[in-house]
């Protein structure tokens, strides 16, 4: 049981190094410093970007481990 949470921690800290560049590279583009507006849309394209990556990230996990 112990290795599943491992292997669990190790897969999210490896889905951490796109979503970083992922976010890096909408800050590039939407440049949220600027105005009020693309401030909202980085905030709410951050939040559909978590959004969708958790839930690829769950899909991936209980596809990893089907029995969980």
């Amino acid at each position: 049981m112990k290795w599943k949470a491992i292997v669990i921690v190790v897969i999210i800290l490896i889905a951490l190094v796109p979503v970083y560049s992922i976010n890096k590279y909408l800050q590039k583009i939407l440049r949220p410093r600027q105005s009020l507006t693309r401030l909202f849309s980085y905030l709410l394209s951050g939040m559909l970007l978590v959004f969708l990556y958790t839930l690829l990230l769950v899909l991936l996990i209980k596809w990893v481990f089907p029995s969980a």
